[in-house]
């Protein structure tokens, strides 16, 4: 055969497989562009909704209840939606494209979370038209506590709802007994560290007079029956007489209204009460704080009784009746055993101690809340998909992905905002992901790593940022105060109505209808905000085993005469009492 001939026979078998193989290289190459495309999209599509909690919360007073928390969401997973519509409106996808492909989505609260899927619905079918045989839509699924039901012989059955932290709910028979009781769970070794504290907030005060320039100025205050009440630095007021609104040098108390003006204070037992908690500092009269001395009075105090009427407190009580209960005493609804993530069986959950602090996240009762959040999730999200695919106008079966254990622990400990983006055709391949994003910088809960440290040079912290407590130790900085992370972020003033242009020229802004402000305006550590690699953990705080820089202990219950511990266990305990908690119980 000749040369010429071998050469065609080769360019005619070679040529089509060049163009074959070129063509699935350049189809696996776009299909991984567009994977990774898809994945930016969802990433920041879900940050998009977690940021747009984090400011609706934030700039909303009453974001703690209910009505208004399912709005905060609600709006959550609008922004979502539009953000994934408009980063994926060139692939031709719209808002109303995107949801057949979006199986779920899941948000972690405080005491409990909701799912974003389909539902069946008794009363409505999908497009909202009122039907008597119901139908299935889509939208925010009843409200799921983080519960574990426990059974223990014949006369113990009992539900127990958990949180986010060490705060509990038990509704159930217990030794024959029924009982409903919410309270904290706390080891008796911290509690001669909590001290009362004077709080300070800024604040923007719209006046009525357009004239003047809206200003922060700075209140202290105190939370009550879940508001906070500032103390008005206008001595010229009124105190416990409701009428007696011409006294002079008394004091004056105020909620900040939605309007953010003053709205002040007549109801007289709520004067009565928070003129009680004045006290003088150095000639000032100042508002005092006892939110952290009552956390752990309600837990440590004797403020129930016991099965023979006998005053006990909400610890021990937890102790003498629950502490032989264990994850193995778990059953589901049908009386089956609860098999969890990790093999803790006959570990005492609520037996309560140094060794078992609630506050330490390696605790028994930890892991087992852990637990029992993860156990709930799952089950719940394994069937949201399920409904999902049975009820799918596009054909695919949706499934439950393998989360790793970093990204169970944020879900276990932290609000969380958990999307689906599945079934999308994206070349070789369907686009089949998910995304977590935690944020704790909200009114939703308070976590251990939440509080930030305030110092005297104007900079706040981490609790253990290694700089911090270097500068305690030499004596070159002082603590002057300690808050929830957020408080540190800033919030807006709405200006609205007939004020908005005059304000807006004083404030020389484009729109002339927003103000700002830091409810604590100081400026973020480098070392430990900006970098973690300077700081040690808040277990370390809490177990006083805080290191120096060349591997000595170093003792943070006396850092120069400051008990670096003291301010964090306050701040902790003040901001979780001042939380609004769903299901109160206390004393019953």
């Amino acid at each position: 055969m000749k040369l010429q001939h071998i050469i065609i026979i080769f360019v005619i078998i070679i040529v089509p497989i060049s163009l074959v193989l070129s063509a699935y290289i350049n189809a696996h190459i776009k299909t991984i562009e567009n994977q990774t495309k898809y994945n930016n999209i969802l990433i920041n599509a879900t940050y998009d909704g977690v940021k747009a909690f984090q400011l609706n919360t934030a700039n909303n007073m009453y974001s703690t209840i209910s009505n208004s928390k399912i709005r905060d969401i609600e709006a959550s997973v609008n922004v979502f939606f539009s953000s994934l519509a408009t980063n994926l409106g060139a692939s031709g996808y719209s808002q109303e494209d995107l949801k057949p492909y979006v199986p779920a989505i899941l948000f972690t609260l405080y005491d409990g979370y909701y799912v974003y899927s389909n539902y069946f619905d008794t009363q409505y079918d999908a497009d909202g038209d009122d039907v008597a045989e119901g139908g299935y839509r889509y939208g925010l699924k009843p409200f799921i506590y983080y519960s574990c039901r426990y059974v223990k012989g014949t006369n113990t059955d009992f539900v127990v709802n958990y949180t986010l932290d060490n705060t509990i709910t038990i509704i159930g028979t217990i030794q024959g007994h029924y009982v409903v009781k919410t309270g904290h769970l706390l080891s008796d070794v911290d509690r001669n560290v909590i001290a009362n504290e004077v709080l300070e907030e800024n604040l923007i005060i719209l006046n009525d007079d357009v004239n003047v320039n809206p200003t922060t100025e700075k209140f202290q205050y105190i939370v009550y029956n879940s508001q906070k009440i500032y103390k008005d630095n206008n001595p010229n007021a009124f105190s416990g007489d409701i009428n007696d609104t011409g006294a002079q040098g008394r004091t004056r108390y105020f909620y900040y209204s939605s309007e953010y003006k003053k709205d002040y204070v007549t109801d007289v037992a709520t004067i009565e009460y928070l003129n009680n908690h004045l006290i003088t500092i150095n000639g000032q009269l100042c508002l005092y704080s006892d939110s952290a001395t009552k956390y752990y009075a309600e837990s440590l105090d004797n403020m129930t009784t016991d099965f023979n009427g006998n005053p006990i407190s909400f610890t021990d009580w937890v102790v003498n009746y629950l502490k032989d209960i264990t994850p193995d005493d778990a059953r589901d609804t049908d009386g089956n055993k609860i098999s969890f993530a990790s093999d803790i069986k006959n570990e005492k959950i609520f037996d309560i101690s140094s060794t078992n602090n609630p506050l330490k996240s390696d605790s028994v009762f930890n892991e087992h809340r852990m637990n029992v959040i993860r156990k709930s999730i799952e089950t719940n999200l394994m069937s949201a998909l399920a409904t999902f695919t049975n009820h799918t106008v596009i054909g695919y079966e949706f499934s439950m992905p393998q989360l790793d254990e970093t990204e169970w622990y944020k879900l276990e400990n932290n609000v969380c905002m958990l999307t689906f983006l599945e079934g999308i055709p994206i070349g070789t391949k369907v686009y089949n992901n998910y995304c977590i994003v935690s944020n704790n910088t909200n009114q939703e809960t308070v976590g251990n790593d939440s509080i930030y440290i305030i110092d005297s040079n104007g900079e706040y912290h981490k609790p253990g940022c290694l700089k911090l407590i270097e500068n305690l130790k030499n004596n070159s900085v002082t603590i002057n105060g300690a808050y929830p992370s957020s408080e540190f972020e800033r919030k807006t003033v709405s200006i609205t109505g007939e004020d908005s242009n005059a304000h807006s020229q004083l404030l020389g802004t484009d729109s002339g209808s927003y103000a700002y402000y830091y409810p604590e305006a100081y400026t973020p550590c480098y070392d430990c905000i900006g970098t973690v690699s300077e700081t040690y953990s808040t277990d370390d705080i809490i177990a006083n085993t805080v290191k120096d820089k060349n591997g000595n202990s170093v003792d943070i219950k006396n850092l120069g005469g400051t008990n670096l511990r003291q301010w964090y266990l306050t701040a902790l305990a003040r901001s979780r009492y001042n939380l609004y908690v769903t299901n109160g119980y206390f004393g019953y």
